[in-house]
């Protein structure tokens, strides 16, 4: 396994599938990457996973832009999961092609979903992605949960939506599936939006501790996970000014247009992989080798975003903030 100079292990790789989607939503990071062409195929993502996997990277989360635009996405999915026993093969996706796509999904492996719900009501739902796809998510819910997908929603935080907090949680319950509440960050179009609409988790956590019945810490990204009384796992995702959030970061990304990003935050240290992928002199081993080694020129680049320095918080950039702990 390969560990930056920071002592963080890398066991994780996020891959967007695509810069592509669907949905418009307000303050969509569309993880760090920038708007350019598509670059990657079902080979191509094999092939980077299967370096990955040779590094003891067991664990892949498949993202965009939006996933299931891929009339492939499926075999990706089986792909990734003939790697290995030990591979878990996870997805995020705004649930639009759910219904379509759970069945096939199930059936290529994959481990569990994280579904975009960043508002309850349908109202807010389409003030917030600008589409009016709430019933057609829901759908897809009932659809993972006859195929027996695990499921957690992903709910950003913002100040739109934080008095549906409550109803989201009962949502949850019912659907049986647990929940990820995000806090917005300023990266895409959440920088736009990040002065006005900015929520800070602190305000909803009395929420959520008075109906806790026990607290744990997930290793990723040092993540509170509240257990409630209804049986709903709530995990907080507060990177903002939050140097222990990444402390315990273990990822690194694959981009749409085929570069090895070690961080959500920054453009500006990337691996560009794409002459490896499209040299043919090169025979399938060889890419592998040589994705190998660039994996390995990611992580020596991989260094957290916020750092706790003389007490302050200092970011990669040279900037300050105040000290969060979540």
């Amino acid at each position: 396994m390969l560990v930056d100079r920071f002592g963080r292990p890398l066991n994780n790789l996020r891959i967007s599938v695509t810069g592509k989607c669907n949905y418009n939503c307000i303050f969509c990071h569309r993880e760090g990457e920038e708007n350019t062409p598509d670059e990657l195929t079902a080979d191509d993502i094999e092939l980077v996973a299967s370096a990955a996997y040779k590094h003891s990277i067991k664990s892949f989360k498949l993202t965009g832009g939006e996933p299931l635009i891929r009339r492939d996405i499926a075999e990706i999915v089986s792909r990734i999961k003939q790697l290995g026993k030990d591979v878990e093969v996870s997805m995020t996706t705004n649930g639009f092609y759910l219904s379509e796509y759970a069945g096939k999904l199930a059936e290529a492996g994959l481990d569990r979903i994280n579904v975009s719900f960043h508002g309850v009501s349908v109202e807010k739902y389409r003030v917030i992605t600008r589409v009016d796809g709430r019933d057609r998510v829901i759908d897809g819910l009932k659809a993972l949960r006859e195929h027996g997908v695990p499921v957690k929603l992903n709910f950003v935080l913002t100040a739109l939506n934080a008095n549906e907090v409550r109803d989201l949680l009962e949502f949850a319950s019912r659907f049986e599936a647990n929940v990820n509440i995000i806090e917005l960050i300023p990266t895409g179009r959440g920088k736009e939006q990040f002065d006005k609409i900015y929520f800070p988790v602190e305000k909803i956590l009395p929420l959520i501790e008075s109906m806790t019945v026990k607290v744990e810490r997930r290793e990723l990204h040092n993540r509170p996970v509240y257990v409630l009384n209804n049986g709903v796992r709530v995990e907080i995702l507060a990177n903002f000014c939050n140097p222990f959030f990444c402390q315990k970061c273990t990822r690194i990304r694959l981009t749409h247009d085929a570069k090895l990003k070690p961080c959500l935050n920054r453009n500006d240290n990337t691996v560009n992989i794409l002459p490896i992928l499209r040299t043919p002199s090169l025979n399938g081993d060889e890419k592998i080798n040589a994705l190998m080694e660039a994996i390995k020129e990611v992580n020596s680049k991989r260094e957290p975003y916020f750092r706790l320095v003389n007490g302050k918080v200092v970011t990669a950039d040279g900037s300050s903030c105040q000290l969060r702990d979540i």
